[in-house]
């Protein structure tokens, strides 16, 4: 045994991937990928859910650049696998809103900023009705509890599958399912009955 970890010691090259086995025999094989590529790929999805979550193309910007400041700052030590990624990241994002919220005033301020995301179709009509029916489902989405808002947030705007909602909720796939499929039948309920008056 004195040879191996005089091998391992010395840096032996067969001996390197055994090094991590003896000297920390508990430290799990993760795979963590560069931070650069966890930028590309979850860019996109954390800013739409700020966008969903603070209503202004700008301001979300800001806090899509905040959340990935915070998350490079602590991706070293948490080290997320890649099934914890999106979930953490959008923990993250959760809080820096939420940070947000709390900071400016509550007047009206929902998620306009969607209109601004819409594709403009060929024709008045078609673009004015799109447009009517748009601000019916901001209303109503801002209209909801802040926890049915995340839901919708995470689900539509940022694309994540029922069970990373839950995880970065910290709740059951189930209930994320359930929870989100409430709130988007209150979303539709509520546009519904705008279309209807």
């Amino acid at each position: 045994m004195v040879a191996f970890e005089a091998a391992v010691l010395r840096g032996h090259p067969a001996a390197g991937s055994i090094r991590t086995a003896v000297l920390a025999p508990h430290a799990p094989a993760v795979a963590v990928l560069p931070f650069d590529e966890v930028y590309r790929r979850h860019a996109a999805g954390v800013y739409r859910f700020c966008l969903s979550q603070l209503g202004d193309a700008a301001l979300a910007e800001d806090v899509a650049a905040d959340t990935f400041t915070s998350a490079w700052a602590a991706y070293p030590r948490v080290q997320p696998d890649e099934a914890g990624l999106r979930p953490w990241l959008y923990r993250i994002a959760r809080n820096a809103t939420i940070d947000v919220h709390r900071r400016r005033l509550r007047g009206g301020r929902a998620i306009r900023a969607l209109g601004e995301q819409a594709a403009v179709p060929g024709d008045v009509e078609t673009a004015v009705a799109q447009r009517a029916e748009l601000r019916a489902v901001i209303a109503a989405i801002a209209a909801l509890p802040r926890r049915d808002r995340v839901l919708v947030g995470l689900r539509i705007a940022a694309g994540l599958s029922f069970a990373d909602v839950g995880a970065t909720l910290r709740i059951s796939e189930q209930a994320a399912k359930i929870a989100t499929h409430r709130a988007l039948g209150r979303v539709r309920r509520q546009v519904a009955m705008e279309t209807d008056r």
